[in-house]
């Protein structure tokens, strides 16, 4: 009696066949088998998908609703998404630059308490102290600033903060010494280039609107400032946007390249044509048009086909061409620079070589005019030239 309590009193009938098989195993195969036939067809549709995904499937200036249906979202899974900016980042820039508050982090005291012709506004990493030093030292030295020029230049260095805590207090230590550097609310990465400049079209806007010109370059640029204000006192019309003039540019769509644009964050075919972010010049109404502009336009992380080309196009602003700015590297000749107003790709030893070789009074120049006549060679190994794929058969019309 004992034994039997031990025991289950039911337990379930097992029926074994002639070759030993539990019942059931047919019935398991033939659901393994329609999971397989599932599994095909849902191979089959994901290849039409993936390829559908490969054209536009959204118009600029289009943001993702969280309603649309999934299968937008199966298109988009099958693309690269942009470090930074996904499919699902809200690219309304307005939530990252906050236009009614100030976001400052430092801020040069009364740079423009009176107002100068030209701003001259350097965008610089955290980290490079040693080329705003050089740049201090050589085209924007604080003597040609106040005399040679009689105030009428200004310079300051924008910068976006570090997840170092270190740099960023050197950085307030930099700024005490030269009260120079603007210092935004952002992390200064590489796809935040367009939320820098809209920063600086920000900052302008509210602290420097009375300055004439309004100059944005990089701190591995050499500025002839001199011909920049003989380039901007001939001109007669009151509208200025000017710099390298870049046409037919396509977007890259190789996820591997450093200037990947993603279909979702522009479908166009080519970008509008628009200046080289190394450098490039605009009337302060203008100036105050891009900023408007950017407010309403969907953020496209390359700066300079974002603000001179985007929302100048947005706002019926026209970039000029001026043979004086060039993106690509030039010949450290003298006679060269000397009628270059930007030359590219400068490290800091460099610029005190250029800058002593133009103030070299012994050299002597030919009478005709020289410039840089070598031809460019496009790539996507360089800083910029990287997504300025062109249409050979048009590009002699950009300029």
């Amino acid at each position: 009696m004992e034994r039997s309590r031990q025991l289950p009193k039911d337990l379930p009938a097992i029926t074994v066949n002639s070759n030993g098989s539990v019942k059931g195993k047919a019935s398991f195969v033939r659901r393994l088998a329609i999971g397989f036939i599932i599994l095909a067809i849902l191979g089959l549709l994901y290849v039409p998908a993936y390829h559908s995904a490969q054209s536009p499937f959204l118009n600029l200036g289009e943001t993702p609703s969280p309603a649309e249906p999934l299968g937008s979202s199966r298109f988009v899974a099958s693309m690269a998404q942009l470090p930074g900016w996904s499919y699902n980042t809200s690219r309304n820039l307005c939530a990252y630059i906050h236009p009614e508050n100030n976001t400052s982090i430092l801020n040069p005291t009364g740079i423009c308490s009176l107002p100068p012709y030209l701003l001259i506004i350097i965008c610089s990493a955290v980290a490079n102290q040693e080329a705003r030093t050089a740049i201090r030292s050589t085209w924007a030295n604080k003597y040609n600033l106040d005399n040679l020029y009689n105030s009428t230049v200004k310079i300051a260095f924008l910068l976006g903060k570090s997840d170092n805590d270190t740099l960023n207090n050197l950085i307030i230590e930099e700024n005490s010494q030269y009260n120079d550097i603007v210092q935004e609310r952002f992390f200064d990465t590489y796809n935040n280039l367009t939320l820098k400049s809209v920063m600086m079209l920000k900052w302008v806007m509210s602290n420097c609107d009375q300055a004439k010109y309004l100059m944005k370059t990089d701190d591995d640029m050499f500025v002839n400032i001199p011909l920049l204000l003989q380039t901007l006192r001939s001109r007669t019309q009151t509208e200025t946007l000017l710099g390298s003039l870049i046409c037919n540019a396509k977007p890259i769509l190789d996820p591997k390249n450093k200037w990947y644009t993603p279909k979702y964050m522009y479908s166009e075919k080519t970008y509008p044509n628009y200046l080289s972010g190394t450098g490039y010049v605009m009337s302060m109404g203008v100036a105050s048009k891009l900023y408007q502009a950017a407010l309403v336009t969907p953020l496209l992380h390359l700066e300079d086909v974002y603000v001179t080309g985007l929302c100048a196009k947005r706002a019926k602003v026209r970039p000029m061409n001026h043979p004086a700015f060039s993106y690509s590297p030039r010949k450290l000749d003298p006679c060269v620079l000397r009628n270059a107003i930007t030359t590219h790709k400068i490290n800091a030893s460099n610029m005190y070589v250029i800058w002593i070789k133009m103030n070299n009074t012994n050299i002597s120049c030919n009478n005709r005019t020289r410039i840089d006549r070598k031809p460019i060679t496009l790539s996507r190994s360089g800083r910029n030239a990287g997504y300025y794929v062109f249409k050979r058969k048009t590009i002699n019309k950009c300029v």
